[in-house]
């Protein structure tokens, strides 16, 4: 695999590379940071990065207890299509795997959102000058989902290009813990914040039908569809908005979740974070579209998204429940 490709490597199209497997910018480096509050920041990059064209920016915000070697293949994943990767924290590596460490207002979304802007103009850091600012998708798991939406909510820039929010927290009112608060409601996310964050950039939604982290299978997935559709039911705010719930055979528990003294589910919920995960691929067309090919409506990245081709989103096999609101166009094969 090469370790680098030419200035031109992050336009490529959906039909020229693999998108359900690893890209052509090779493997990943780690990259040890702080924040603006100095707290540990973790940024994921080629191994080696070329000026000639700056890379566009993910920001991957990890759920509640998370840690980023839960996400370690999607990780490597994106990297190697061309991204670079932030992977802010709440207050620090160890304190976020602890329960009571929660932020799903979009404050640490944010917080990755700041460095890349700051990190690109200090001539001390590595990252200088290697980021387009002007191409940031927001991507998040669970509790870190919600900080997308909430974050994309609140960030109202045009650099920011697409919000993916992998299982967030149901919608609120009554929604159940991490709360947004402080208050008597405990708030997750609203639809109307959807409904706003739908009305600036494009917004994806996925469960899995056997998600139980909040209420048994298929209760999360069914309330998770109904926040969607409440966030979409005005034609003015549908378009470029999408559901895909993906199903239990796909997001089953393979037990191989798990790093040095500690272990986790990878299905269901989690199904993010499993190695080679159905829901991965999908996150790479979109960003791709978004970041690197600027929305292109003749692309194949979009004909994936959007259209309804065998190999689109609304045919993924791995998908119980698909709905694509596409834009009024003509797709191109």
């Amino acid at each position: 695999m090469s370790l680098i490709c030419d200035s031109t490597a992050g336009g490529l199209d959906c039909d020229q590379v693999d998108v359900r497997g690893f890209g052509p910018f090779g493997e990943m480096k780690q990259l040890n940071s702080t924040d603006e509050e100095g707290k540990m920041l973790f940024v994921f990059h080629p191994l080696l990065l070329d000026d000639k064209s700056p890379y566009p920016v993910m920001v991957f915000s990890h759920g509640s207890t998370g840690e980023w070697a839960m996400y370690e293949d999607a990780l490597k994943r994106y990297v190697s299509h061309g991204f670079v990767v932030v992977f802010p924290h709440i207050k620090s590596p160890q304190d976020d795997t602890r329960s009571l460490t929660l932020d799903p207002m979009g404050g640490f979304t944010a917080k990755g959102f700041n460095y890349a802007q700051s990190a690109n103009v200090d001539v001390a850091n590595p990252l200088h000058g290697f980021l387009d600012l002007s191409n940031v998708v927001l991507v998040g798991h669970s509790m870190g989902a919600t900080s997308t939406i909430m974050a994309a909510h609140k960030l109202a820039t045009g650099s920011v290009k697409l919000a993916y929010a992998q299982h967030p927290g149901v919608c609120g009112p009554y929604g159940p813990p991490p709360c947004i608060g402080p208050g008597p409601l405990c708030n997750t996310w609203m639809p109307a914040d959807f409904e706003d964050v739908a009305s600036k950039v494009p917004v994806i939604l996925s469960t899995a039908t056997n998600d139980g982290a909040f209420w048994p299978k298929p209760g999360t997935a069914n309330h998770e569809l109904g926040c969607f559709s409440k966030s979409t039911n005005s034609s003015k705010f549908k378009d470029e908005t999408a559901f895909v719930e993906f199903s239990e055979a796909v997001c089953s528990d393979d037990g191989k979740g798990g790093r040095y003294d500690r272990t986790w589910s990878n299905g269901g919920h989690d199904c993010p974070m499993k190695s080679g995960s159905p829901e991965t691929p999908w996150v790479v067309v979109a960003a791709k579209l978004y970041a690197q090919l600027g929305g292109n409506k003749a692309s194949k990245c979009h004909a994936m998204l959007w259209g309804s081709d065998g190999d689109s989103l609304d045919k993924d096999p791995a998908a119980e429940n698909v709905i694509v609101n596409s834009p009024a166009i003509s797709f191109v094969a």
